[in-house]
């Protein structure tokens, strides 16, 4: 999920896969699948750094590897895709 900041700074999360295109006419507007419109702060440069951000962080998990948590420099966090999570109490 991306959250933007709408001009009244209520921030909203939406789901980027949602966003048919963005236009910049003065405001960012994006325009979603649904054919609602959004208007957002952002500007179309860092929507877009922010959606490969996500896109990025998204493969890296699927690689096995979880950025989450860790500071720069630290290593990450590896564990097998096949491995089973024990989501037990315990």
């Amino acid at each position: 999920m991306l959250k933007l900041t709408r001009l009244n700074q209520q921030v909203v999360a939406i789901n980027p896969d949602h966003i048919v295109y963005i236009d910049v006419a003065p405001d960012t507007t994006l325009r979603l699948l649904n054919g609602d419109k959004l208007i957002v702060r952002e500007s179309l440069d860092e929507l877009v750094d922010r959606y490969v951000e996500l896109r990025r962080r998204i493969h890296t998990l699927g690689q096995g590897v979880c950025p989450l948590g860790r500071s720069e420099g630290e290593r990450p966090i590896v564990f097998s895709p096949s491995e089973e999570l024990d989501t037990r109490a315990r």
